[in-house]
């Protein structure tokens, strides 16, 4: 990993850049979706139904986002709960519609420290937890990285605090052999564009709790329809999402600065509606190829742990002992005062890495009057958002990609 990669970037590489995030979509994955959209009128009741048996939940609902989702859970547990407990425990380092979701479910954000080796919950903060104010906490498996869940739901159980095993990233992680997402009273997915497996957008609610299960489908059932002129979008999004994610076309879109590409900004207005049925059957078809999408970003995650010069200015983020990640990324934590040169030295060779969410979510100036934060503060989720790099796992990335990957970071 000592070459010098400044000279040794062959032309057919001028024209090739690996996107950050994304699954790739075959021409047979949408024709055939696309087919079995025309002819079937119930490809939606049947992703529900491999998702609820694939994972072994007894209640699962589609909803149009991931972040919808978590919203419509938060309802759901809120409306419960009866309105007595008004405040949500999230991580001091997330993607920032958690707190987003929390805010338009007329909830408060309390922040607890994450540790930055592990990116989960700092546990003496989750200990401290006052059962008559917070109505739930929210472990977010960060990049594909479980939670340690059992941990989080028994001290939040025996505090009477509900749990969402918001799994977003997570799809295809396990924590002690039970999937990722089953944990919580509710479990959240997400098929957006950047997710192992995408349906272009897509959230899915998950439980074994029939009183959830009733207050979810309460919440669910009065959402608005998604509309043909949507779908026509979506289906749009669908064809321009499989032809440019290939590292051949991707560095036409990534070259457009206007397109926003790798942002992350905080909001609110997003809508909560009901799933596009007719993104269901690329959504399946990805599904179905679950554990050979996930067992491919293992590998690549595992030969980066192999070639990266781990050291002083270097360091891995650990999955817990009973887990097993997903990594939709495979995130490292760099020296702040290399940190974003990593970062422009990968991107000038091809590589879509990314200093992930720009702040810890204290930082975010739109929340500053609307948090609370658990004694201790939250020093290790800023310690993250100075130091964090995430690299692309996904199934265009080459051993040539990976190698590249740590000649440029060593």
């Amino acid at each position: 990993v000592s070459r010098d990669w400044s000279s040794d970037v062959c032309s057919s590489d001028l024209f090739r850049f690996v996107p950050p995030a994304g699954t790739p979509i075959s021409v047979a994955d949408l024709l055939g979706s696309i087919g079995a959209a025309l002819i079937s009128a119930d490809t939606l009741m049947q992703f529900k139904e491999a998702v609820r048996v694939r994972v072994g939940v007894r209640y699962c609902d589609f909803v149009s986002t991931g972040r919808a989702g978590l919203t419509l859970a938060l309802l759901a547990l809120k409306a419960l709960d009866g309105g007595k407990r008004d405040e949500v425990v999230i991580p001091a380092y997330t993607c920032f519609s958690v707190p987003s979701s929390v805010i338009k479910a007329g909830l408060k954000v309390r922040l607890a420290d994450v540790n930055p080796t592990t990116l989960d919950f700092v546990p003496s903060a989750l200990e401290k937890l006052d059962g008559s104010r917070v109505l739930a906490v929210v472990a977010t498996n960060l990049y594909g990285l479980p939670s340690d869940l059992p941990s989080i739901t028994r001290l939040a159980h025996d505090r009477g605090i509900y749990v969402v095993d918001d799994a977003a990233q997570c799809l295809g992680g396990q924590v002690g052999g039970r999937p990722s997402g089953t944990w919580g009273d509710v479990g959240i997915y997400s098929f957006d564009k950047g997710k192992n497996v995408t349906s272009i957008d897509g959230g899915v609610l998950l439980t074994n709790s029939d009183q959830v299960a009733e207050a979810i489908a309460r919440q669910v059932q009065v959402l608005p329809k998604c509309r043909m002129s949507e779908s026509a979008s979506h289906l749009a999004k669908l064809l321009v999402y499989a032809a440019m994610l290939h590292p051949r076309a991707y560095w036409l879109p990534n070259a457009l600065p206007f397109l926003g590409l790798g942002t992350t900004a905080y909001r609110t207005d997003y809508p909560l509606a009901q799933y596009d049925s007719w993104m269901a059957p690329v959504g399946h078809r990805l599904f179905a190829r679950l554990d050979a999408i996930t067992a491919q970003r293992r590998a690549n995650a595992d030969r980066l742990k192999q070639l990266l010069p781990w050291g002083p200015l270097l360091d891995p983020v650990l999955p817990g002992l009973d887990a097993v990640p997903a990594y939709l990324r495979y995130p490292v934590l760099i020296d702040p005062d290399y940190r974003d040169a990593v970062v422009a030295a990968l991107k000038a060779h091809g590589i879509g890495a990314s200093a992930s969410y720009p702040t810890a979510i204290i930082d975010v100036p739109e929340l500053s009057e609307q948090l609370r934060c658990e004694e201790g503060g939250t020093r290790g989720g800023q310690a993250v958002a100075r130091r964090i790099v995430t690299l692309p796992t996904h199934g265009y990335v080459t051993a040539r990609d990976q190698e590249r990957m740590a000649a440029v970071v060593s």
